[in-house]
């Protein structure tokens, strides 16, 4: 039985899409550069179970996830040949789950590298080059050295600031990744990731990390966008009421009537990943018809201006779209005060996901 009612919001994917995105992100890649999906969180709240298919069908074969929960579970879905990389590092009591899946976990500290030296097959580190969050300090890199003469199969960092293309911490951190590489001497390396793309071939070594490029998220703002977009959200009017001059809508009477107005209630809230701050600061649609959110947004509606639009729409069960070609991820998350990847996190685990494949879904064009 679903756990959603026929009113819940619905958070379309587009599959081709995402596929889209992956090899146009493989097209701006330098000679030989790999690129890996990074579906951590279960794939930025999309739902690993079809994303991830749908990367490896567009020819993606390394994919990196956030915990070795997230890892068994991929891989009961993927073939023996891809690669599963665990971001967050690496536990001896865990030894066996890792061997037998095949999962290679990413270490962060000095005492897990040691750890999974002589035990798992491949050897993946992560580096601190400027991010301070995890990975070795460069000044362990020379103890790690002196305790083994294995080279790591992946070299990784992160950088801070890939997204602000003039800040000159991304050519500190790349010089400092660098000169990593050529203490460890990795098999491969691995800096940049979705908006460090970029920031040019210097910063794209051999594998770069694209996370959330895939799902149509334009950190790096490039214009006009060339990513194609994912996500569509619409939700349902589920009452329509009759407002008069001088009342309020909503928690706190945030909003009051100027005049007679028609206002809608739809079945979305803060609880399905609607930003709270999205009361009184951005419009829904109904087809080509705007209707501005009114009040603040509550756990689980929204009132939205119905008073311009025809009557013949307002009423209970007509849809109303909050994401699509009108405003993107990124358009409401500047607007509500938050970052497109929180966002999307946020609606992907609150409203009842639907899948579809869009056969002309071409990345690299305008739109």
């Amino acid at each position: 039985m679903s756990s959603f009612y026929p009113t819940a919001p619905q958070l379309q994917i587009d599959l081709s899409a995402i596929a889209a995105n992956y090899t146009y992100m493989k097209s701006l890649a330098a000679h030989g550069a790999e690129i890996a999906a990074v579906v951590k969180s279960d794939a930025y709240g999309l739902g690993l179970d079809l994303v991830v298919p749908a990367l490896l069908d567009a020819g993606c074969n390394r994919v990196f996830v956030k915990d070795l929960r997230e890892g068994l579970h991929v891989r009961k879905r993927l073939s023996s040949s891809a690669m599963i990389h665990v971001l967050s590092g690496f536990e001896p009591r865990d030894i066996d789950d890792y061997i037998g899946s095949r999962l290679d976990p990413v270490c962060r500290t000095l005492s897990q590298a040691l750890a999974s030296l002589d035990r798992l097959p491949q050897f993946l580190l992560a580096v601190d080059t400027g991010f301070s969050r995890f990975g070795l300090p460069l000044s362990e890199l020379a103890l790690l050295v002196h305790r083994t003469s294995r080279r790591p199969d992946l070299l990784v960092s992160h950088l801070a600031c890939a997204d602000a293309r003039a800040n000159e911490t991304n050519a500190l951190q790349r010089d400092r990744f660098a000169a990593a590489c050529e203490i460890l001497q990795p098999c491969k390396r691995s800096l940049a990731a979705s908006a460090a793309i970029w920031l040019g071939p210097r910063f794209h070594f051999d594998v770069v990390r694209v996370g959330s490029a895939l799902f149509g998220l334009n950190n790096a703002a490039i214009e006009p966008c060339p990513l194609q977009p994912v996500v569509r959200l619409t939700a349902r009017i589920v009452d329509v009421r009759t407002v008069h001059r001088g009342e309020s809508v909503g928690y706190a009477a945030s909003f009051r009537a100027s005049r007679q107005m028609c206002i809608g209630i739809i079945a979305l809230g803060y609880v399905q990943g609607l930003p709270w701050s999205a009361g009184n600061a951005i419009s829904a649609a109904i087809g080509s018809h705007i209707a501005p959110i009114v009040g603040r947004i509550a756990m689980e509606y929204t009132a939205i201006d119905l008073t311009e639009l025809p009557r013949s729409i307002c009423v209970p069960g007509t849809a109303v779209e909050l994401l699509g070609p009108r405003m993107s991820v990124d358009a409401m998350a500047t607007a509500t005060g938050t970052i497109p990847q929180e966002l999307l996190v946020r609606l992907g685990s609150g409203c009842r996901r639907q899948y579809a494949c869009s056969p002309s879904a071409t990345a690299g064009e305008p739109h």
